[in-house]
């Protein structure tokens, strides 16, 4: 009989995964200005349609968008994104601190969202009456109080978001200077999910539908701190707010759109 020969013997490498190192926080990316005409209209007098954070030329107008601010009647709380700031003061505003807490220690925006329907004690009426203010000084706040990290630790920039801070593009220019190089432009954000907050509609179909826009909450709330900063502007330079401008900006905040599918725990 033949001698037995053995069976080669195939060696098994076990492969090790990768270590993964510890996820760095997302850097905003840089604003770029475009005309961001998605419906054929005049460029220059077109809407603003924003809706993701992640764009990179009208991301920053989102409420997720990344820019740390503080508030001067708390800066001991950062607030990472606008959404944050909006979802923890309807937290106070019910009454519901544990929540609160857990808004201030989330850190996507969606998981923000999410917290922000399980506030206890939630009265529609009630949300509905205060969620413009707060929204609109969460926005106030997102462009002139933008905070920095120096050495490890929160620091407000100096110069309230002229020029400096996180959000600032290649040219330098600071979200709040971005916001004011709107214009006159209506502002709104062409989200299809959110008929509170958006128009319910993508920017590809919303000016050909605008009679069925929803509320769009967001982009006034975004017009009427551009008139604030726009005055503000005018103030130092000692002048005066032109006539024309203080008419498009209550143009702007006087339309009311539909309430149809509104969602109450927005």
């Amino acid at each position: 009989m033949p001698p037995k020969t053995s069976k080669p013997q195939h060696r098994v490498t076990k492969r090790t995964k990768p270590t993964r190192s510890k996820k760095t926080p997302r850097k905003p990316q840089t604003p770029i200005m475009n005309n961001n005409n998605n419906n054929n209209e005049n460029p220059s007098t077109s809407p603003v349609y924003f809706w993701r954070e992640t764009d990179p030329s009208v991301g920053y107008l989102s409420q997720w968008y990344p820019c740390a601010f503080t508030d001067d009647t708390n800066p001991s709380i950062i607030y990472p994104t606008a959404e944050h700031y909006m979802m923890y003061q309807k937290a106070l505003l019910f009454s519901d601190p544990a929540v609160g807490a857990e808004i201030l220690a989330a850190g996507h925006p969606r998981a923000v969202k999410a917290l922000g329907r399980k506030v206890a004690n939630f009265d529609e009426a009630v949300w509905k009456a205060r969620r413009e203010a707060i929204v609109r000084k969460g926005s106030l706040l997102k462009f002139t109080r933008p905070v920095d990290v120096d050495d490890g630790q929160w620091v407000v920039v100096q110069g309230q978001g002229e020029g400096e801070g996180e959000g600032e593009g290649e040219e330098g220019l600071s979200l709040r200077e971005l916001l004011l190089r709107t214009g006159e432009r209506e502002i709104v954000e062409a989200s299809p999910m959110d008929r509170i907050w958006g128009i319910g509609f993508g920017a590809a179909r919303a000016g050909t539908v605008r009679a069925r826009w929803g509320l769009n909450l967001l982009g006034k709330a975004l017009m009427v701190v551009r008139g604030e900063l726009r005055e503000e502007e005018i103030g130092k330079k000692g002048g005066e707010v032109p006539s024309e401008a203080k008419a498009s900006e209550e143009k702007e905040m006087g339309w009311v759109g539909t309430e149809e599918g509104e969602e109450v725990q927005n």
